[in-house]
């Protein structure tokens, strides 16, 4: 062991240097430890100006940490929350995902659930086996109801970019196995062709009801907006964050039809509208321009309340209508949403053999999505009319001019 006064090489390998801080009347000695195979050293305090003491420490830190790193961790780890606050902050001045969607999902799902279980424990430590029993927890645990098998690998990817996270930052050197038990595919919740005409017919008493309750106009944009939803498999968000200036109409045939530019989470793209229901953004269109008095700005928002702000949900009144026509909520074991209206769309495009590769780049997913349960290109009048082949929702034109006409 080589010794001055102010350092001191504990195993004369370099790999513990105990050291004093310069400047200070009598600083406590501090360690530096490096094992094999660790990409950084460690600095810790040892916390006492006794330089036997302090080597002892030092060499009691240099052995936890070399099984760590040997285990696969890290001599800087850190624990899951501080690995996850880093993370965060790191994704949301990204600001976009690579395919150029939200963060904010993905950031609320580990949020929910994993950074509760997790938070304490040292990242370094959680390996597989403590996924296991994770898994087994979040079947008990939960705020409305018991998690699906899909939800629970959705849940399991969005856990795996803070991981990545960790890697990159060197704070663990290998990533666990968090895979979820397997589980069965299984179609989501939808209408049938019945149901679907009930629902539609039964909106437009359940509209005029609403004269009587001063809820008319809810209830008629929200009319609207099921029907749009049925009509072009776009995500209620994407729908809510609609402006004027995202439409446009293209000439199809003998006849035009509407086409939306959206922004979800899977990134931006072209939505093509089914045949006829360019009608229920038309109404929209009326209905503002009867309450302003003029035509709305274009980049103000399709769905709004009076004073132009976005709606931001429609879960009671798709519920109030739901019990109106009398269709229950529950089909089959699974709750019906307003996202139902997605997976509609969805059914009958593909009943109508549309292209899984068009449906998919239609509806912002994957075509392994549409395989399980039932590509960004602009869209022209030859993928429009392949989209929107087979029967039409609904018919007619008022015959007014619109902007994005």
């Amino acid at each position: 062991m080589s010794e001055d006064s102010d350092r001191i090489d504990v195993r004369g390998d370099g790999r513990i240097i105990l050291y004093k801080r310069e400047g200070l009347k009598n600083p406590n000695w501090q360690a530096r430890i490096r094992v094999p195979n660790a990409n950084a050293y460690k600095i810790a305090t040892t916390k006492t100006t006794d330089a036997v003491k302090a080597q002892v420490f030092a060499t009691n830190l240099y052995e936890e940490l070399y099984f760590t790193v040997k285990a696969g961790g890290s001599v800087n780890s850190k624990t899951f929350k501080q690995v996850f606050d880093e993370w965060e902050k790191s994704v949301r001045l990204q600001g976009q995902t690579r395919q150029g969607g939200s963060w904010d999902s993905t950031i609320d799902r580990v949020r929910s659930y994993a950074l509760g279980y997790f938070g304490a424990k040292r990242i370094t430590d959680i390996k597989t086996r403590d996924f296991a029993e994770y898994w087994d927890w979040r079947r008990t645990n939960y705020k409305r109801k018991p998690p699906s098998n899909a939800s629970l690998k959705r849940e399991k990817v969005c856990m795996v970019p803070v991981f990545k996270f960790a890697k990159q930052r060197g704070y663990v050197t290998t990533l666990p196995e968090i895979e979820t038990a397997s589980f069965k595919p299984q179609r989501r919740s939808t209408f049938t062709s019945a149901e679907w005409q009930t629902f539609y017919t039964q909106a437009r008493a359940w509209v005029r009801e609403g004269e009587k309750r001063a809820t008319r106009r809810d209830r008629f944009i929200a009319q609207q907006v099921f029907l749009i939803l049925a009509n072009t498999g776009m995500r209620v968000g994407e729908l809510r964050n609609l402006r004027w200036s995202d439409l446009r109409t293209m000439k199809l045939d003998e006849a035009t039809q509407m086409v939306a530019w959206v922004k979800g989470k899977t990134g931006a793209r072209e939505v093509v509208f089914q045949p006829g229901a360019d009608e229920y953004v038309r109404r929209f269109y009326d209905l503002r321009v009867q309450e302003l008095g003029e035509t709305p700005e274009i980049d103000a928002y399709v769905v709004c309340h009076r004073d132009g702000r976005p709606i931001l949900s429609f879960k009671r009144s798709f519920k109030s209508l739901m019990d109106y026509a009398e269709i229950p909520l529950e089909r089959n074991g699974m709750t019906r949403t307003i996202y139902s209206l997605r997976h509609f769309y969805a059914t009958k495009r593909l009943e109508n053999e549309t292209s899984a590769f068009l449906l998919a780049k239609q509806m912002g997913t994957s075509i392994e999505m549409l395989e399980k349960f039932y590509g960004q290109t602009s869209v022209n009048p030859s993928t429009a009319k392949s989209i929107s082949k087979g029967e039409q929702r609904h018919s007619g034109d008022s015959g007014k001019r619109y902007p994005f006409d």
